[in-house]
């Protein structure tokens, strides 16, 4: 996976992009559209530094036109960025993410008070009640409709949303 965070160059970045120790763990490029000039502050050794990307993106959050993508779809903001970037974080520690994923979605439905006792969906970031498209739920994320889920949710691109191969 590879998040990009995009900066106006204006002279303020986010703390962590100066610290010389870091700076192994992204590369820094600018990027000039017309008379646009931002920093292009790139992340591609997930989930190996994913410490400093989460930091760098949350306190990215306070810098006005700042805006991120994930494999080269752009994110609506960096607080659902940094949300879901955050879960899969704490999805690695785990033995198994596929359990870990699903008592999430669980937790959540249960809080939310979702009344869909069927619901099965493999992820809190997917629309529990449409998320179950097919007749198994581990066939669900192969529809075409399931696919479009994951990218409204904006959570196609984590490695933990397993897509079952198509037969």
């Amino acid at each position: 996976m590879k998040i990009a965070v995009y900066l106006p160059d204006d002279g303020s970045l986010p703390q962590p992009l100066g610290k010389e120790a870091w700076r192994h763990t992204f590369t820094h490029r600018i990027d000039v559209h017309g008379a646009v000039r931002s920093h292009v502050v790139t992340f591609a050794s997930l989930p190996e530094h994913i410490e400093v990307a989460l930091q760098v993106i949350g306190e990215s959050v306070r810098v006005p036109g700042a805006w991120a993508t994930v494999n080269g779809q752009r994110m609506s903001s960096l607080v659902a960025l940094w949300n879901r970037l955050d879960c899969y974080r704490q999805s690695l520690v785990v033995a198994d993410a596929r359990i870990f994923c699903s008592s999430k979605a669980a937790s959540l439905q249960a809080m939310s008070g979702c009344e869909v006792v069927s619901c099965m969906s493999p992820c809190q970031f997917l629309c529990r009640q449409c998320a179950q498209i097919g007749t198994h739920p581990l066939t669900a994320l192969v529809h075409p409709e399931a696919q479009m889920l994951a990218m409204l949710g904006e959570i196609g691109w984590c490695p933990n949303l397993c897509r079952p191969s198509l037969l």
